[in-house]
Parts: structure tokens; C-alpha cells; sequence
């Protein structure tokens, strides 16, 4: 009986030690003063422009080619914007639209766009405004197709800052100090976005 007992807990020992290689994929957090964007569970908060093909498939947005784009339901002005994304197909191509206006064919006719697209374009800004991007920052931080990566991007006034992977990539200014939609664009290849969260600033 004794050496039964002694199995067993040698067995749970080996349990423990695998612990802490499961808790290495720590569970996602919302930073202070952040709020969520998305539920994880379905588009409640989002509406769904010019057909895009947008659904929620195991916890993140899928985009599943095609165009149109998917529009947040509240217009936001200053803000610092954070999300994870990742490229599935290889050369996907997406956007980050922020302050933009309803109106517009496949897409909105007034907006900024974050160019969100599987190659170096990535992080660039159009649009408007006076911009300048990092490619040797980008090519220090972009990850293959596949992976996840992080964007943070800061709207006040009339300036922008991008961020991927938490090194700055692109700074503009010269924005319209406006409020607007945040979207996310369909244009080709498939693309997921997870742990969508903001910050309005004053």
C-alpha cells in the first residue's frame, strides 16, 4: 500500500512540473482604463459594411477574403487602439480604419487606413496626412505568416503613432481632428483579430 501511495505521488510531482509549461500562454488581460471591443463570442458591438465576410470562429474575427469592411458601432475620436492580429494566407491583405465616415462603395469613402497587409507595406498610413515610416524597425519586428502580432495605434489631434510589436513604426501628422469609425477592411486572403480593446483619450 505504501509503495501504491508512493506512485501516486510521484505521479502528481510530474503533474506540478508540468504546470508552469501550461501556464506559459497566459490568459489575455484588459489593461487599466481599456475597454473591450470584442466579446469573443460574437460580432455584438460591430456591424458587418457592404457584405464583408467577417465571422467569429474559436474566439477571434475571422475575415475570410473578400471586401467590405466591418465597422465599430460608436465613433471615436482620440484614442489609443490595441489588438492582436495575424496573417493566415500568405500576402493577406487588410487595413485598420479609423475615424471613418459611413459612406463609401466596398469601403468608406472618408477614412485613415493602417495598411494591414502580409508584406512591407505593413504599418504604413493612407489616407492623408504627413507620414513617416521605420521599414528598418518593421523588418526587426514583423513575424512570418502565421503569427501573431500586436498593434497599438495612438490617434490625438492631428497626430498618429503606429506601433507593431511594440516598436514604433509609423508617426504622422496633419490629421483631421475628427471623430470617426474604426473598422477593420476585407480586401484578400485570410486574416484573424483577437483581444480588440481602446482607451478614449481626453
Amino acid at each position: 500500500m505504501r509503495k501504491f501511495a508512493g506512485l501516486i505521488a510521484l505521479f502528481m510531482i510530474a503533474g506540478l512540473g508540468a504546470l508552469p509549461g501550461a501556464a506559459q500562454d497566459k490568459e489575455f488581460k484588459l489593461e487599466e482604463g481599456f475597454t473591450s471591443l470584442f466579446n469573443g463570442k460574437d460580432l455584438t458591438g460591430w456591424e458587418i459594411m457592404n457584405k464583408g465576410k467577417f465571422s467569429v470562429k474559436d474566439g477571434v474575427i475571422l475575415l475570410d477574403k473578400g471586401g467590405g469592411w466591418l465597422r465599430s458601432e460608436k465613433e471615436y475620436k482620440d484614442f489609443d487602439l490595441r489588438l492582436d492580429f495575424r496573417f493566415v494566407s500568405k500576402g493577406a491583405d487588410s487595413g485598420i480604419f479609423i475615424r471613418a465616415g459611413k459612406e463609401g462603395g466596398n469601403w468608406p469613402a472618408k477614412a485613415y487606413q493602417v495598411q494591414t497587409m502580409d508584406n512591407n507595406s505593413l504599418g504604413a498610413l493612407f489616407g492623408g496626412g504627413k507620414a513617416k515610416k521605420d521599414d528598418a524597425a518593421l523588418k526587426k519586428v514583423m513575424k512570418p505568416t502565421g503569427e501573431w502580432m500586436s498593434y497599438q495605434i495612438v490617434a490625438q489631434g492631428p497626430r498618429l503613432e503606429v506601433k507593431i510589436n511594440g516598436e514604433t513604426i509609423t508617426t504622422a501628422e496633419g490629421l483631421e481632428d475628427r471623430a470617426g469609425y474604426i473598422g477593420m477592411q476585407g480586401e484578400g486572403g485570410v486574416l484573424e483579430f483577437k483581444n480588440i480593446r481602446i482607451k478614449e483619450l481626453k
